[in-house]
């Protein structure tokens, strides 16, 4: 089906250029069935004309054919029967051809269907896969940050060693985070909407009763008045994704 070579094709491109990480490949897959699920829809809708086309021409067949007989017993003109025989001749083969047609229509259905369950079979694979497969830092964390007791949230995105995300702290502080995560080390540069690069955080993954944290130390990188220069700082992960 031309619907198997699409979705090889994109997914050869996606391998070839570097690209087929989980979310890439489902993306494509819920696409590939998106696509599908319209392309059914549009089969079904002109099957269903199809039959109405098809009764309409059995019913003018039967009619057709009746009215030949008939002719024929009360002996109507040669002429007349000849076109009566043509008129039934012509019906006949645009039912033929439109049973054909229903016929190559119900077998692209079928094959449809179950190709719609096998993207959505690999979609519930890749989708359970990406629940339980996903790395340690990506996801939302709450923030507890010291001297001040400060709260907040941040979320996080990682690709290979490189973490970037968004943070939202109480006062209504808010940014983006950068770094990178190498072994269990983590290094967050954090950018303020309003003041730019602030605050240097270094901390280290580890697992407290079943909860996965991230424990530090912080550092200013700029002294403003009446503000403390360092800290501690601790994340607990709330959100996996």
């Amino acid at each position: 089906m031309k619907g198997h070579r699409v979705a090889a094709v994109v997914l050869g491109l996606l391998c070839v250029a570097g690209l087929a990480h989980a979310d890439a490949v489902l993306d494509v897959f819920r696409t590939q069935l998106e696509i599908e699920k319209r392309l059914l829809a549009a089969d079904l809708a002109t099957y269903d004309r199809l039959q109405e086309q098809q009764d309409s021409a059995s019913d003018r067949l039967s009619r057709l054919a009746a009215d030949l007989l008939r002719a024929e017993k009360e002996g109507e003109e040669l002429g007349s029967l000849t076109a009566r025989s043509a008129d039934l001749s012509r019906t006949e083969n645009e039912l033929s051809n439109m049973i054909s047609t229903a016929q190559r229509l119900r077998t692209s259905i079928t094959t449809r269907r179950s190709y719609i369950e096998l993207l959505q079979s690999e979609v519930r694979r890749l989708e359970e896969a990406g629940q339980t497969g996903g790395d340690e830092l990506s996801g939302r964390w709450g923030l507890y940050i010291e001297p001040g007791g400060i709260k907040g949230t941040m979320d996080l995105r990682l690709e290979g060693t490189l973490a970037s995300g968004v943070y939202q702290l109480s006062g209504g502080w808010k940014g983006s985070m950068r770094g990178t995560l190498i072994g269990d080390r983590v290094h967050l540069e954090r950018i303020d909407a309003q003041q730019g690069f602030v605050a240097v955080y270094n901390g280290r993954l580890v697992t407290r009763g079943g909860e996965k944290r991230i424990e530090g130390v912080w550092e200013a990188t700029g002294l403003a008045t009446g503000q403390p220069a360092a800290g501690s700082w601790v994340a607990r992960r709330e959100i996996h994704p």
